[in-house]
């Protein structure tokens, strides 16, 4: 039943808006309420703001804090229709001369004759091809057409990487095989029977899992103990026509599969090829048919001690056991319209021969120029140019400056006071917001981390044109810039982005590593006593510090205290950094270690201290607001429910008092009237 409201009908007296006005003043406990929470979502709101103007502040630094790649290089081909160049920031300036002798091509079979339509019928029988080493044999039954015969080429799973389509030409459709990769070793050669395939019964495996061509020989579950220096694995077998196989060669730690594969393709002159696949070593006739083939590996411990169990090798398929049969689709049947074969190309004049040339197997090379990739695209002779691509450095400049100073604009109007409006940011008062300029100015205007007079050419990024204005707003004075850069370019790349790397003043210790994440940037005091060719103690502590602390020797590597505290933050800054040392004296050695750090990566520490998502200095301010937003919505649910319960006591008092006053004035109505 809904609620009586009389509203003075017959009274004449408004108590609706005496309702109204009585609640206006019971709700003013409500109002300051909603003030207060309306205030502290503005601040929340800014909050966010501000950590998302945070993050892409430290994002613009990120891509300056590492200096070797702001060195970057702009790459200038003489013709660009002949060979085109991409460098990174790995590369070296210079002018390059690179020949095109020839490119690489994939190989194209045509089937010479052709059949009149793409729906005739090829006819039952096998067909046997191999590509890469693979051997493939395709059954084709009485109504195979040539359309699905391309198709059963192209839909097999055991394709090793042949495409096969339909040319029409002069009234006839023609089978055109293609290998999907350039060089020399991906020929296609079609079979009268199949070929002899070798591979051991089991793989080679590390922890389990099937080892690839760069597995180590030491790191496989097969071996155990330590090289003596003598071992050694033995190679016997057969090749095709049988001619015998006994090759050994010297194995040692750094031994890996692939040169076992390697020794293997020695060992048989090129009469066929040994590959690794899914962890088995397999060894591939490279003539179809009948073969006298075999293999077989053994292993020499030497004096040693070590034992390598190599799986026993054995015949998986037997040459010439398949015999192709399908009818006009024999290798006479086919023209070879390209050839497999590699490009080649001689850079700055090497290889010296005439006849000789650097060869790959693709147009695409990224392994002569280091840090350079070319591409090839005609032969001729083209110049090469690499160029210190400094606008880029610049352009990252700017962004990182545009950055810092949106983050400077905001704090300046959401902390401070406007006059004119006379109104307070939001975020004034609030330390830790107040704190983050000072911070952020910090890495900008005070000596960068590890840098020292006269030995680093710069120290500040005021001298390489990194100015602050009165207002706290970044600025880049080009011309300043320019002259630092070209005066010394390693140096101004260093001084912006040196990322952890580290000097030594001594020549018994040495810098080796530090970590990017836990090492602090700074001066070292390093001491190192060594006896019998042993380092028998070690201490690490920062400049300015007066009592060494114990480092964690193994060998002659050197490592700083790793402690850390409860929060999982290194306890001293001298963790993750390590030294190595001469072990050819004895003696007590003292050494000064420079760690360097360039100040955008400075300026990406400072970012963090507030940004982490756990205990950082923003993310515990956006906690405070949200724990003071929520005591506020639980106020203001409490009110409206005290509210709720006050204005229906109201509606019911006045309700009542409309009742009485009517029935009484009907009472003195009805007296009047007798």
């Amino acid at each position: 039943m809904g609620e009586l409201r009389l509203s003075g009908l017959s009274t004449g007296i408004d108590t609706s808006t005496l309702i109204t006005q009585l609640m206006a003043v019971e709700q003013r406990r409500l109002n300051k309420y909603v003030e207060r929470k309306d205030t502290w979502d503005q601040r929340k709101e800014a909050l966010n703001t501000l950590k998302n103007m945070l993050n892409d502040l430290k994002n613009a630094a990120s891509a300056l804090a590492d200096a070797r790649k702001l060195r970057t290089y702009t790459s200038l081909s003489s013709n660009a229709d002949v060979l085109t160049a991409e460098s990174s920031h790995n590369a070296f300036e210079g002018n390059h001369s690179v020949v095109i002798n020839q490119l690489a091509n994939a190989e194209r079979w045509v089937h010479t004759t052709g059949m009149t339509y793409k729906e005739d019928y090829v006819g039952e029988g096998v067909f046997i091809y191999s590509y890469n080493d693979r051997e493939v044999t395709v059954t084709t039954t009485a109504d195979t057409t040539l359309e699905a015969f391309a198709a059963l080429i192209n839909n097999d799973a055991n394709n090793p990487g042949v495409t096969a389509s339909l040319l029409h030409h002069n009234g006839a459709y023609h089978l055109v095989l293609n290998g999907n990769d350039a060089g020399s070793d991906y020929e296609i050669s079609i079979n009268t029977s199949n070929t002899e395939v070798w591979q051991t019964a089991s793989p080679l495996t590390v922890k389990g899992e099937n080892a690839v061509q760069s597995t180590r020989i030491r790191d496989l579950d097969q071996f155990s103990g330590t090289f003596a220096g003598d071992e050694s694995i033995t190679i016997t077998g057969r090749q095709h026509d049988g001619t015998e196989v006994n090759h050994s060669f010297a194995v040692n730690q750094n031994t890996r599969i692939e040169h076992l594969v390697e020794e293997i393709n020695s060992a048989f002159g090129g009469t066929a090829t040994a590959t690794v696949v899914n962890g088995q070593i397999r060894l591939t006739d490279r003539t179809h048919g009948t073969s006298q083939m075999q293999l077989s590996l053994s292993y020499n411990p030497g004096s040693g001690s070590t034992t390598l169990d190599l799986p026993v090798a054995a015949q998986s398929t037997q040459g010439g056991s398949t015999a192709a049969s399908l009818a006009g689709f024999a290798e006479a049947d086919f023209s070879e319209t390209q050839s497999a074969q590699d490009s080649q190309i001689k850079v700055d004049g090497f290889p010296l021969g005439d006849d000789e040339w650097i060869t790959r197997s693709a147009n695409t090379i990224d392994d002569v120029l280091q840090g350079v990739t070319l591409s090839l695209h005609d032969t001729g002779t083209v110049q090469v140019n690499l160029t210190r691509d400094i606008e880029s450095v610049k352009e990252k400049l700017e962004s990182m400056i545009d950055a810092y100073n949106s983050v400077v604009t905001f704090l300046a109007e959401k902390t401070g006071y406007n006059s004119a409006l006379k109104t307070a940011g939001v975020l004034m008062g609030d330390s830790t917001v107040s704190s983050i300029a000072n911070s952020l100015r910090m890495p900008l205007i005070r000596q960068t981390s590890g840098f020292v007079t006269d030995i680093d050419a710069f120290l500040m990024p005021a001298q390489v044109g990194l100015e602050l204005d009165r207002d706290g707003m970044l600025s880049l004075d080009t011309t300043a810039f320019d002259e630092a850069i070209t005066k010394n370019y390693m140096g101004v790349l260093a001084l912006i982005g040196a990322d952890k790397t580290g000097s030594s003043d001594s020549n018994t210790v040495q810098f080796y590593s530090a970590s990017d994440q836990y090492t602090q940037s700074g001066t070292y005091n390093v001491q190192v006593t060594i006896s019998g060719g042993v380092i028998t103690s070690a201490g690490i502590k920062a400049a300015g510090e007066s009592t060494y602390r114990d480092a964690t020797v193994s060998g002659n590597i050197v490592i700083g205290n790793s402690a850390f505290n409860d929060k999982g933050k290194p306890m001293y800054a001298e963790n993750g950094l390590a030294l190595s040392v001469d072990l050819s004296q004895d003696g007590t050695f003292n050494a000064t270690v420079r760690v360097k750090q360039g100040f955008t990566g400075s300026l990406e520490d400072v970012i963090d201290r507030f940004l982490q998502p756990t205990d950082g200095w923003l993310t515990l301010d956006q906690n405070s607001i949200d724990v003071q937003i929520r005591n506020l919505e639980d106020r203001i649910a409490v009110e409206e429910t005290r509210l709720s319960r006050v204005e229906q006591r109201l509606i019911t008092k006045y309700a009542r008092l409309e009742r009485t006053l009517t029935l009484m004035q009907n009472q003195m109505a009805g007296l009047q009237m007798g």
